[in-house]
């Protein structure tokens, strides 16, 4: 499962993350994290036969959880099938088919913004 985490100020700076690998036994990938003192969030893709008791303990330890089933949105109608946004994808979540239209491997993407930013279309949105 991807989900959103946010942070309060009160929780940026608890070793909440870390008491998650130690206390269950979960696989974690965070994939964009922007906290500071101030709080923040971070993308996070966790799994493993206890992934519901963990995301239950970081709900308790006052960390907002929110599942997500997409990091990214293409627009059919808004997208040229241009290709901007292939080379900068640092994963290789969007490639070309092989009837030249552009794909987005969900399940790859890190939310890092860099196809959203190249569109000339504005046809990819990352969602948040």
């Amino acid at each position: 499962m991807k989900a959103w985490l946010y942070f309060s100020p009160k929780m940026a700076n608890k070793a909440v993350i870390t008491d998650l690998v130690k206390n269950f036994d979960v696989n974690f990938n965070i994939l964009r994290a922007d906290i500071d003192s101030q709080g923040g969030k971070m993308l996070m893709e966790i799994n493993g036969p206890e992934a519901e008791q963990g995301i239950a303990y970081i709900e308790n330890a006052g960390i907002s959880v929110s599942p997500i089933k997409r990091v990214v949105k293409k627009d059919e109608e808004m997208c040229i099938d241009c290709g901007a946004c292939v080379s900068l994808c640092p994963v290789h979540a969007i490639i070309v088919e092989d009837d030249w239209t552009v794909e987005v491997k969900d399940k790859e993407c890190i939310g890092c913004k860099l196809c959203s930013y190249s569109c000339p279309t504005k046809a990819i949105k990352v969602i948040e």
